[in-house]
This record gives C-alpha cells, structure tokens and sequence, in this order.
C-alpha cells in the first residue's frame, strides 16, 4: 500500500510540473518572446499603413524572413517595428514597401533592391528607404486622376467631332486606334510590374524637373531686377520729356524757337514750298527718283528683286528643327532603351531624322565556321555555330521622309541598319501612329516595330507599341520631350550666363 502511495506521489509532482511549464510556454507564446533570440528588431517609418496590421508577414524576394512586430504613431508618420530572423541579413540600402496579396488580398512588407557591398543594419537599425508607390490603392488614385484628364480631352474631341461628318471621321480613327488599344490593355493588366517601372520613373523625371527650376532660380531673379531698372529708367525719360516739353513751351532751343518765332515759321513755311516742288518734278517724271517712280521698267525690276528677296525669306521661316529625346522601357526585361533624334524640316512636306540610339540589350548575331579534317581516307566536315551579343550598343539614325497630309513615309538607317517606316498622324498631330522595319537580314527575319505616340503637353508625350514582333514580341511604354527651334531660343536666351 505504501508503494501505491510514493507512485501516485511522484505522478502527481510530474503532472504540477507539466502544468507549470505548459503555463510559462504559454505566457512566452503570447507575449511573443517564445523564439526571440534567434531573431532581431529594425525599425521603418511610412506616411500612411493603411491596411496593414501588427504580426503582418515580411517577405524577402516572396519568402517570408520575419513579422511585423508593432505600428506606433511618431511625429505623424507610422513606425514599424520588423522582428526578422537572425540569419537574414539586411543592407543599408533596401528599400521597404508595403504591397497587397491581389486586388483584395492581405497587406505585407517587401524589403528589396539591396546592394551586395552596402553595411548591413544591426539590431534596432533603421531602414531610411520606404515606398509605398507600388500600392494599389495609389495606383486606383492615379488611374482616377487620369480617368479626369481623359474625361476633358472627351469634352473637347466631342466638341471638335460633332455632326455626322465628324461622327464618321471619329468613327474611323477609332478603327485605326482599335487594335493598338486592345493591345495596351492587355499589356497594363499582365505587366503590373511594368506599369509600377513606369511610375517610378515618372517620379524621378519630375525630380530632375524640380532641380532644373531650382538651378535656374537666380535667372528668374535676374529677369525681375530688370524689369525693375527698366520701370526706373521710364520714370527718369518721362521726367525729361516734361521738361523738355516744358522749355519748347517757354521758347527756348531750336524747337522753342521753331514754334514761337514768327521769323522761323517764315523759313519753314518756304521750305515746305521748295519740298511741294521737289515733289512736283518727281510726279512730272524728271531726275532719278521720278524716273524710278514714274518708269515701269524701273518697278519691274525693283519687284522682281523684291519678290526674290520675299522668297528667300519664306525660305528661312519654313526651315525648323526639332530636337527629340524618349527613353522605353522594355516590359520583358525591364531594360531601358533611350532615342536622341534632331530633326530638319527645310519645308512642311520633307524633313531628314539624325539620332543616336542606346540598346542596352544589343544585337545576337550567329557566326557558322565549318572545318575540314582529313580522316581515314576521306575529309570529314564539321560545323560550329557560336553566338555573339553585343550588350549596350550604341547605334545610329539617319533617314530622309516625305509627308503626304496625315501620312509620311521614311526610309535609310533605323538603328544602324537599312530599314523603312510610315507615319500616321492625327487629331492636329498630336497622336503619331507608326510603323517601322529594319534589319533585313537573309537568315533571320526583319525587326518589326509598331507603336503610337500621344502629346499631352506641348513639349511631353508618353509612347507604347510592341518591339521586335516578327520573333519575341515585347511591349514598351515609356515618356518622350520634344523641343522646336523656338523653344531652344528661348531656353538658350533665358539661362544665365555664368560669371554674371
């Protein structure tokens, strides 16, 4: 009996210590400190977490490295507390953002694009990087702004196309616009990452923007102090004509006495006579100028001088340049090819495109050696095909173009290659639709590209089409600015001239 008694003893105190312990595991799974020595703390600051919540998932390249510790409110801006496992190791550099599972998915934190040779951030560090561009909600509110824009260009356009004349020309620039459209759409719903490429580089382009203002502050400046001097000189030649005014009032100089001596009114009124019969013998044909006057010869010859001189001048207001420059961004590889294009328009008809193009992809060409060994008797034959890229390649435009109406055809060099192209333009030029072939080569077939443009500033316009759709078809879109003569006149009259 007392043997009973010592087991149920000892089982009791193993089950009191059991319960013990499974309470202080508890108490550590709920206050979270259960596992913490193998993981550590950062700390990233956002303007707005909407609809993130505290234990949300951190993820590095789509794997889940750590949670999302805490949300606290500091100085009006959200911080967030990242408790990530200790093997996960995180450079200055990463930028932080806040991304969604689908349209209605859950919130998590993506940590990307850190450098290799950045310091990496110890424990309670902090991430000086944050992006929340790529939400969807402020993609809603962008896509939103543009649905305003475009419902005013709608206003104007029913504005312009009202009638059934206009209702039959919209009806067959929309059919000429259908399949790029559907194209696009397609592209914007399948390329997200793309079209979040695109937003950032939109952001930086209004950065550069923003420090071309700023450097260009003190012309600014410049130009007010001299309307300044100028309102200061006006006053002080105002002040002078009164007083001149004043002494020609009172008699005095020339002009005083010319007004108020009767003897210098008696000169003046015996020139005018002499000048009435100077006059007399020009109309009666006599001397020189009568002659050229009164001679048909003469005025035949001085119109005919005239009218080459008009001529030339017509000339000289027809000719404009334009100079061009637009990056794309390729949605396959989400590399960057950029245009610079000067164009020279000696009349509305005709003009001539020089340009640079930087392919960061390069051109693939395929090189076939065949060799020959003498073997056995006989020659043995042996073919080797190697394949050489040309990566951030540097080509060149050059092409002439005629332009009938809406339609323009061009033809020479499209990116140092021998190609040709039309253009189709529309609604007062401010959409280009194109289409261009080139590199024409026997073994392989032509690069085939199609796009459109569409000017919604005077000097911006955003581009997208299809790339190389002959072989592997890639979509791009990308921004584009675009300066006449005019518009380098007045850049170059206006920029400070350093030194002054």
């Amino acid at each position: 009996m007392a043997f009973k008694t010592g087991t149920e003893i000892k089982v009791g105190v193993f089950v009191f210590l059991a319960l013990v312990g499974l309470a202080f595991m508890s108490l550590q799974v709920g206050s979270g400190a259960l596992f913490t020595r193998g993981t550590y703390e950062l700390v990233v600051y956002f303007d707005n977490v909407t609809g993130l919540k505290a234990d949300s998932p951190v993820e590095v390249a789509g794997i889940e490295v750590g949670r999302v510790r805490a949300i606290t409110l500091e100085d009006g801006r959200a911080r967030l507390t990242l408790e990530l496992a200790r093997a996960v190791k995180v450079p200055a550099d990463t930028v932080a953002s806040i991304k969604s599972r689908g349209v209605l998915g859950d919130k998590y934190v993506d940590l990307s694009g850190g450098s290799p040779d950045a310091p990496e951030l110890a424990a309670g560090g902090v991430l000086t990087r944050s992006d929340r561009s790529a939400d969807l909600e402020v993609l809603f509110q962008k896509v939103g702004q543009i649905a305003d824009d475009i419902g005013l260009v709608a206003k104007s356009v029913s504005n312009v196309f009202s009638g059934p004349q206009g209702e039959q020309n919209l009806r067959l620039t929309f059919d000429s616009l259908r399949d790029l459209t559907v194209t696009l759409n397609q592209m914007v719903q399948q390329n997200v990452q793309s079209v979040n490429l695109i937003v950032e580089n939109l952001r930086e382009f209004s950065g550069d923007l923003r420090h071309i203002s700023g450097a260009n502050r003190d012309g600014i400046d410049n130009i007010v102090a001299n309307f300044e001097a100028a309102s200061a000189q006006m006053s002080q030649t105002l002040e002078r004509v009164n007083s001149v005014m004043a002494k020609i009032d009172e008699g005095q100089g020339a002009a005083g006495r010319m007004i108020n001596d009767q003897e210098m009114g008696d000169d003046l009124r015996q020139a005018v006579a002499s000048l009435e019969s100077v006059a007399t013998k020009i109309d009666e044909g006599k001397g020189s100028l009568g002659r050229l006057i009164n001679d048909d010869t003469t005025s035949k010859e001085l119109d005919k001088a005239l009218e080459g001189i008009n001529k030339y001048l017509e000339k000289q207001d027809t000719f404009r340049t334009t100079l061009d420059f637009r990056s794309e961004v390729l949605a396959d590889s989400g590399n960057v090819k950029s245009y610079l294009d000067l164009t020279l328009q000696p009349s509305e008809d005709h003009y001539y495109i020089l340009g640079v193009v930087a392919d960061p992809e390069g051109r693939t060409r395929e090189t076939e050696t065949v060799t020959h060994t003498w073997v056995g008797g006989s020659y043995s034959e042996r073919r080797e095909i190697e394949e050489k890229t040309e990566r951030d390649k540097i080509a060149f435009n050059a092409q002439i173009a005629k332009r009938w109406h809406n339609v323009a055809l061009r033809g020479g060099l499209f990116e140092s290659t021998g190609g040709v192209g039309a253009d189709l333009y529309l609604w007062d030029d401010r959409v280009r639709l194109y289409a261009e072939a080139f590199d024409f080569d026997k073994d392989d077939p032509p690069h085939l590209k199609a796009g459109g443009r569409l000017y919604f500033l005077k000097n911006f316009y955003v581009t997208a089409g299809v790339d190389n759709f002959a072989t592997d078809a890639a979509f791009f879109g990308g921004l584009g600015l675009s300066f006449t003569d005019d518009d380098l006149k007045y850049i170059m009259t206006s920029a400070p001239i350093p030194g002054n």
